[in-house]
């Protein structure tokens, strides 16, 4: 949207850091321009509203994780392998990025109208390309026959609680728990999905 490379990324991140500590409703956008260092009317240069600038968050994260996503798919791993390795990512991105995943796990359900709608797209193509992967590992024998749709819903919220718990415990208690989240989960995604021999 503006000319200058790099100020909304600045102002995105600055806005990710106040909406954290404050929450998105009580966060100002003379809060977000004082973080990152910039004028209140240079961010509507930028995003023509606080939703706008939420929005703006969740929409770089979709499109960081779906390229992940593509990356991972065409890696060649094993499924077992590179459930491990969806799910590291994701928890160790939740961990180093903790306002960030404050963020979104806060403020993803408490808007209506269009951003919902706008979110619940970004949602459902994630869906659709996890519940791709499922149909695949099930075609190649690597999983047994499952509803590919509920196993991708269940694989997506399985993470995404797990990494709740950056809300719900101190973050050195919640750091521990999160270094063993993804081997514990890979292992419990990849007992009960399994294809058994035999």
């Amino acid at each position: 949207m503006g000319s200058q490379p790099g100020k909304d990324d600045l102002i995105r991140e600055a806005a990710i850091r106040v909406f954290s500590r404050k929450g998105f409703y009580e966060a100002k956008m003379e809060e977000v321009a004082q973080e990152a260092g910039v004028a209140v009317g240079t961010i509507y240069n930028y995003y023509t509203s606080k939703e706008d600038l939420l929005l703006s968050i969740f929409t770089e994260e979709f499109e960081d994780w779906a390229r992940f996503y593509e990356e991972f798919h065409s890696s060649g791993l094993p499924v077992q392998e590179r459930i491990h390795r969806l799910l590291d990512r994701r928890i160790t991105q939740h961990k180093e990025h903790s306002d960030l995943a404050l963020v979104l796990l806060r403020e993803r359900f408490s808007h209506g109208g269009g951003f919902q709608e706008r979110l619940l797209t970004f949602y459902r193509g994630m869906m659709e390309r996890i519940e791709g992967f499922v149909e695949e590992a099930v075609a190649e024998g690597w999983l047994r026959p499952c509803n590919p749709r509920i196993v991708a819903h269940a694989l997506f919220a399985l993470v995404e609680v797990t990494s709740a718990l950056l809300l719900a415990y101190p973050e050195e208690e919640s750091g521990r728990f999160l270094k063993e989240a993804s081997q514990e989960l890979g292992a419990l995604i990849w007992q009960g999905l399994r294809k058994e021999e035999g």
